[in-house]
Formats: structure tokens, sequence, C-alpha cells
């Protein structure tokens, strides 16, 4: 049966699985693998299909099936050497031969069933799994995770306008000892409501105990979906909160400093937030940003007012179309931090946007300093505000 395979079809299955092996920064596991090298070398497969209907009809020799087999053997030795020595950067197992036949075998058998079992049984049992997938993937929102801190006040999710929940909130901070103290922190969360409890302890350490936080949930869903569906929420939501924040301190005699936080889609939401207090001269004592997807923030000089972080393994900072013509590039005044890798694989067209799609999956896994997963480092980052930029122009010249 496999003889009679076009060899189109062969070489597109051994190249889409070989793309499912890009290499990246962060330890993968072989189920991850397993299931993206068998979608990939199924999809090569179908690219070779559609190249064999406009050449001769021709089966696969024995040379070219050993060649390919020479050259996937040696695409997965070296595969297991790089996710060898990515894990011991980061302090992780390291890959086994369970590993490499699992990251191995999946395609194979994959591959091997749309050969051999008829085009019809294929389609049945697709259609079953995702009648069965299907609602066992559908999941109810939970609570958002946010740290049990009696200096957090928080807003959940309501019908309420978000000039409404924002004053609100901002009304029970007014009541509270918030005024009283150094500084008051706009923590936007992710897109599921979360806020990085290490993030509050940095925060506390820095300003030993006399801080307060408002946060404000504006959805509910995971932040790749909040992003999609409405990405200038985050942002409304935190000018909305920083809006009614600066409305109560005009009335205090001695307000509290502002800051702004925001991880990942917060990121996005607390700089949106910087910019409108830049245009509109709200003060702001300083904004600290960690792991900003890729694209989604201003660009800024060293001097601003604001301290964005990146882990050196995180693929949330690097992702973006721009990966598949040209190397990362990360918005200016970025500071690299976390874990550096021993080696960095070169920036390859198309296989280096794979590779980090693919570290998306695993990008929590790691330890703090590795991937998107960061710790107390977000809140002492205030220790290294910049003490903003020199006006220029004629008044300031005079």
């Amino acid at each position: 049966m496999i003889a009679r395979v076009h060899p189109a079809v062969v070489v597109g299955g051994v190249a889409g699985w070989a793309l499912a092996l890009a290499p990246g920064q962060l330890p993968r596991p072989a189920l991850l693998l397993a299931v993206a090298g068998a979608v990939f070398a199924l999809l090569g497969m179908g690219v070779g299909a559609l190249v064999s209907m406009f050449t001769r009809g021709r089966t696969a020799s024995r040379e070219l099936l050993v060649g390919t087999a020479v050259v996937a053997g040696g695409l997965l030795v070296t595969a297991l050497w790089w996710q060898t020595r990515v894990c011991e950067d980061l302090g992780a197992p390291s890959p086994g031969p369970g590993w490499a036949a699992a990251v191995a075998g999946a395609p194979l058998l994959a591959a091997g069933a749309v050969v051999l079992i008829p085009a019809r049984a294929l389609a049945i049992g697709a259609l079953l799994t995702a009648l069965v997938a299907g609602p066992a993937a559908t999941a109810n929102a939970a609570a958002p995770n946010i740290p049990d801190d009696p200096r957090l006040t928080y807003s959940m999710l309501s019908d309420d306008t978000l000039d409404d929940r924002a004053r609100a909130l901002v009304d029970t901070w007014a009541a509270s000892d918030g005024p009283d103290q150094t500084a008051v922190v706009v923590a936007v969360p992710t897109g599921s409501g979360w806020i990085d409890a290490s993030a509050v302890d940095g925060f506390v350490s820095r300003f030993g105990g006399s801080v307060r936080f408002l946060a404000m949930q504006y959805s509910n869903v995971p932040s790749w979906q909040a992003y999609l569906r409405s990405p200038d929420t985050a942002g409304a939501s935190a000018i909305a909160v920083l809006r009614a924040l600066d409305e109560q301190s005009a009335t205090l005699p001695n307000p509290p400093h502002v800051y702004l936080y925001g991880q990942s889609l917060g990121a996005i939401g607390a700089d949106a937030a910087r910019a409108w207090a830049d245009r509109t001269g709200v003060d702001v004592a300083g904004t600290v940003l960690s792991g900003a997807p890729a694209g989604s923030v201003e660009s800024l000089p060293e001097c601003a007012r604001r301290v964005s972080i990146a882990n050196a393994t995180d693929p949330v900072a690097d992702f973006q179309a721009s990966l598949l013509w040209r190397a990362p590039h990360h918005a200016g005044g970025t500071r690299t931090i976390g874990t550096t890798p021993s080696a960095r694989a070169p920036w390859t067209p198309v296989v280096s946007f794979v590779g980090t799609a693919l570290d998306l999956a695993v990008s929590l896994d790691g330890p703090v300093g590795s991937g998107h997963h960061y710790g107390v480092e977000q809140g002492l980052a205030v220790t290294q505000m910049p003490g903003g930029c020199q006006a220029t122009g004629p008044r300031a010249a005079s």
C-alpha cells in the first residue's frame, strides 16, 4: 500500500513533521509534539497530494522511502539534542527514549492511517470525535483567580458601565485607609480577570506595605480570546479606573502616588491608560508592564516613566505575524530579564513562527523567570523607574 503513495505526499509529510520540530526556547512535552507532529505531517501530506494532481502518476520508490527515513531520523536526533539543551537551561527533566518514541510514533501512525484506512471510515471517525470532544471542550467561566489580600479592592464583572463600576471601586477605596497610603496601584487583570499574586507581593515589599491596589475585571475568558474579541476593553477599563481615581485624588490634600501595572493582556490595558494620562495631563508616578504581547505597546525612550520587562524565553513577547519574515522585535524601553538560554535558535522564516507558536502552549509551565512566568520582580521593578524625560521645545529651552 505504501508503495502506491506519490513521492510528493511522502516528502510533504516529512516536511510537515519537520516543521513541528521547529526549535524553541522552552521544554516541550511529548504529547504536545506528538499531536503537533501528526497535524503538521497530515497537512504536509495534503499539500503533497495537491501537488501530485498536477504531476504524472508515480509511486514512491524504495530509495525515496529509505532516504526520507534517514532524514527523519536525523531530524529526531537533532530535536532530542535541542530539547535536552533547553531542559538543562531551565532545570527541567531531560527527554528520554519515550519522548522520542511518542514524537516520532504518533505522526507515523497518523500518516499510516490516512494511507491504509478508507477515506469514508476516517471521515466517520473524525465526525464522532468532534461530536464527543465539542461538548467536553465547553466549560463554564470560573471566578477570577485573584490574590487573597485585604490591600486589593476588586470589581467583579457586572452589567453596569465601566465608568459606574470604576467610580464605585474608587469610592470603596476612598472610604478605607487607601488615601493614607504611600501609593495606589491600578492593577489591570488579564482577560480571565487574574492578577499575579507575586506582583502584588513585590509592590508590597517595595512600599513597605503602604500600598493599596485597585482592579476591575473586564472579561472572563482567556487573554487570547479577550484580545481577539475586544482588544480595546482592557485599556478602556483601565482608563475608567484611572479617571475615577484622578477625580477622587483631586479632593485629597495629600493623595498617594499612582502607579499602573499589567501583565500580558493587562499590560496592553495599563499602557493604554498610561498613554491616556500623558495626553490628558493626569499624573502617574510610573507604569510597570510584564510580558506585554509582541507589538502591543508603544515604544518609549529609556527615560520614560515606564518599566517594561520580558523574560528572555517568553514567547508571548515575541509572537506576532511578522515573525514569518523578520526576527522578533521588542518595543523600545523593554528590558530582558529571567533565565538566559545558553543558545538561541537563529531566526528562520516560517520555522521561527511555528517554533514560537508551539512555545506558547507551554509558556506558563516553567519556573519563575522562564517563558511567560513572572514573579516578585514585577512589583520590585518600581525601584528601577526612570524619573521621566526632560521636556523639549521653546518653553523648556527658555
